[in-house]
Formats: structure tokens, C-alpha cells, sequence
């Protein structure tokens, strides 16, 4: 073969391979870079990031959970990480200004629309006779709203109560601009709130409404039940007289008031469940075959306050805490006895107080909106007896405070 020839073939094996490179340059492979995995995850990453921050935005989330707008966020700059790896590592402004743009859109969209009205917050006042409501504001780009706020309460699906009160978002935290309504329970109170039967406020202000459901804890006020016990205190010794070993020397007086509760298996007699806010007056008496021998102070409780007269430390302080620890009331009296865990009234301060029969009657009554002045009665029977002696003659050695089931 000719160098010629040789030569010949190797420039056309030389341009045939140019050839073959040429195209593997070229024409790009199937599914290539617009499809990576990379920009894929990124574009699904913004997508969620976008969504979410609709959702988070929220006034009402925004409220109580401030924090969780940082996740959008996180996902946001995620998402620009794959995307601007997926294509190359280009273009890195224009990615960055839309998914700014995306992300901001839920707080664009807000102050460009009309605004809208939401109820994130109701608070108790500390004497318990109103409900503050916090009322935040989305959008408004030209102006907040005012105005007088229609607002109406229901009750178990029924209305109780409307009105039309002044309104405005004229207040600003951390989180924004608010307004505030106050509502007064004595206005609106029907009977105690349940799991079938909410306190639902709506409120409207020229045209943007909302409703809450409100705080059950802070509407249960009407006394269901009554409870009492009157507990013997016991001397030995010296505290007794005629001889006995030991002796009743003196009784503690207790009630519980509240809301019924379920029996159990190991408590068939529950105490009440406590009424933290509920108004009430309650009167005590200790008798024997109508005869009083104790008549305790009247008690009136407000707000879980209660005071009585301790007509100088005869009846305890004068006053006690109720409801925030139980819903045990006690009614002490002048001497602490460990025993039985409170300071009890002593025997020699009855009017009567000789061997027989005793009923202890608490009567509780609470006027409108609260009750009907309907008296809730709570009464035990107790015998003071001697015992220890037997049929030889011998003297009976002690005394005992035996409940009984009537007189």
C-alpha cells in the first residue's frame, strides 16, 4: 500500500472520530440537567416552603406558635441550595428573587386585600368579671379597621346575648397590631359551660366577622353539689371529765362545693370537682333535736375568696382560699388539732351539747346569673354517745362520734 493510501485512511479515521465527539457534545444525554434529581428536590422543597408559609402566616398561628414561620423558611433556603445546584450553579439572582417573592406572597397578598378579622386570645380578669379578646388584624394595606363591633354570645347553640361596642386595632406586641374587646359575664352567663354546651363569641366589624369558642374554666360558676362532715376531736386524760379515758372535746366542721364527679371502683362517693370562680353565700348549723348547738357565721365567697366573721378568732381567720386546691371549704374554729387536720370548735362553746343525736345541715344559695337562689342542702347525722360500760354496772370508760344515717 502506497503512503498515500495510508495516509488517506488515517486522515479519515481521524475525522470520523472528531466526528463521534462532536456528537457526544453535542446532543445532550436523555433526561439531562433540567431534570436532575437535585432541581427536582429543590423544586418540591419550595413548593411545600411556599405552602407552608400560607398556612403559618396565619394571625391566629402566628399568635401562639411564632416560631414555626423559621420552617418555611429553612425549607426556602433549602430549596435555592438544590435548584441553583440543578442547573449549574447559574443564575443565582433571579432564583433568589423568586423564591423571596414566593415566600413573602401570603403577606403580600394580606396588605393588598381586604382585611380580615381574627380572634387569637381571651383572657380573664382577676376578679373574674370579664373576658378580654384579643382581636388581631391581616391585611388592611389602607387602613385598620374600626368601628362599632357587632358581637353576639351562644350558649349551647342558642343566643344569649348581643350588643354593639366600640372597636379598634389601636394597640401593638411583639406579634403586630391589635384590638381588644371586653365582654361582661354577668351579661351573658346562662349556666355552667360544658363539652356539650360552649360559650361561642362572634364578633363582626364592617364586614370582617370571626368566632372563638371560649374558655370553659372561666364559666363554670353554678354550684351542683354540696358535701359536708363534721369530724370529732378526741382528748384523753385530763381533757375529759366523769372518769372517761378519752372524750369528744370538740368537732371540726368541712364542706366541699363544686361539680359532680363519676363514682370509681375505689371512691363510690366523690367529692366535688371545684368551682375556681363561683359566687355563693353558705350557712352552717349543728344541731340536736332542733335545739342549735353551733351556728357558724355566714360565708359569702367571691371569686374564690371566702370570709366570714371569726368573731375574734372563735371561727378560724375569717377567711379562706377555695377552689384553686380542691373543692374542700373548711370551717374552722379556735384550736388546731393535728388529727384531724384543722383547728375544730371546741365542746365547751356549744349551746347544747349533751349526749344525743346531732345533724350537721350546710345550705348554699346563689343569686342570678349565677343560681336561682334555689338552696343547695347538704346534712349528716352524727350520735355522741358514752360507751365501755357493761351489764355488771360497770361506768362507761369513753366517749364516741359515730355518723349515723338519720335522727
Amino acid at each position: 500500500m502506497s503512503d498515500g493510501g495510508l495516509l488517506q485512511k488515517a486522515m479519515e479515521q481521524q475525522s470520523s472520530d472528531t466526528e463521534l465527539v462532536a456528537e457526544a457534545v453535542v446532543v445532550p444525554p436523555k433526561g439531562g440537567p433540567m431534570f436532575s434529581n437535585s432541581l427536582k428536590l429543590g423544586l418540591a422543597l419550595a413548593l411545600v416552603s411556599v405552602v407552608s408559609m400560607w398556612i403559618f402566616s396565619s394571625p391566629s398561628i402566628q399568635s401562639d406558635w411564632s416560631f414555626v414561620i423559621l420552617l418555611p423558611i429553612v425549607m426556602g433556603g433549602a430549596s435555592f441550595w438544590f435548584i441553583w445546584n440543578g442547573i449549574g450553579r447559574k443564575h443565582t439572582e433571579v432564583i433568589s428573587v423568586v423564591l423571596i417573592l414566593l415566600l413573602a406572597s401570603p403577606f403580600m397578598a394580606m396588605s393588598v386585600s381586604s382585611s380580615s378579622l381574627t380572634i387569637t386570645d381571651s383572657t380573664l380578669s382577676s376578679d373574674a368579671t370579664t373576658i378580654t379578646l384579643t382581636i388581631r388584624e391581616s391585611g388592611g394595606l389602607f387602613g385598620s379597621a374600626s368601628g362599632d363591633a357587632d358581637v353576639s354570645v351562644s350558649y349551647g347553640g342558642e343566643e344569649v346575648w348581643t350588643t354593639s361596642m366600640p372597636f379598634a386595632v389601636n394597640l401593638k406586641d411583639g406579634y403586630g397590631d391589635y384590638g381588644q374587646l371586653v365582654l361582661p359575664i354577668v351579661s351573658f352567663y346562662s349556666d355552667n359551660a360544658a363539652d356539650d354546651a360552649k360559650y361561642i363569641v362572634s364578633i363582626d366589624v364592617d364586614g370582617a366577622s370571626d368566632t372563638y369558642i371560649l374558655n370553659s374554666a372561666h364559666l363554670e360558676r353554678t354550684v351542683e353539689q354540696v358535701k359536708n362532715e363534721a369530724l370529732a376531736a378526741i382528748g384523753e386524760g385530763n381533757d375529759c371529765d366523769g372518769g372517761h379515758d378519752n372524750c369528744v372535746i370538740g368537732v371540726g366542721l368541712r364542706t366541699w362545693v363544686g361539680l359532680p364527679r363519676m363514682s370509681q371502683a375505689n371512691d363510690p362517693d366523690p367529692r366535688p370537682a371545684p368551682l375556681v370562680h363561683a359566687d355563693f353565700e353558705m350557712s352552717a348549723v349543728l344541731s340536736k333535736d332542733g335545739v342549735t348547738a353551733i351556728e357558724y357565721p355566714t360565708v359569702t365567697v367571691t371569686n374564690g375568696e371566702a370570709i366570714w366573721d371569726s368573731e375574734s378568732g372563735v371561727y378560724g381567720s375569717g377567711s379562706a382560699e377555695v377552689g384553686d386546691f380542691g373543692s374542700e371549704l373548711s370551717l374552722p374554729g379556735s384550736v388546731d388539732d393535728f388529727v384531724i387536720g384543722m383547728p375544730y370548735i371546741p365542746r365547751d362553746d356549744w349551746q347544747e351539747n349533751d349526749y344525743g343525736c346531732y345533724e350537721f345541715t350546710v345550705t348554699l344559695t346563689q343569686s342570678p346569673p349565677w343560681g336561682d337562689r334555689t338552696a343547695h342542702t347538704a346534712s349528716k347525722y352524727y350520735e355522741l354517745v358514752e360507751e365501755g360500760g357493761d351489764e355488771d354496772g360497770s361506768p362507761d370508760t369513753h366517749e364516741s362520734w359515730n355518723e349515723v344515717s338519720s335522727c
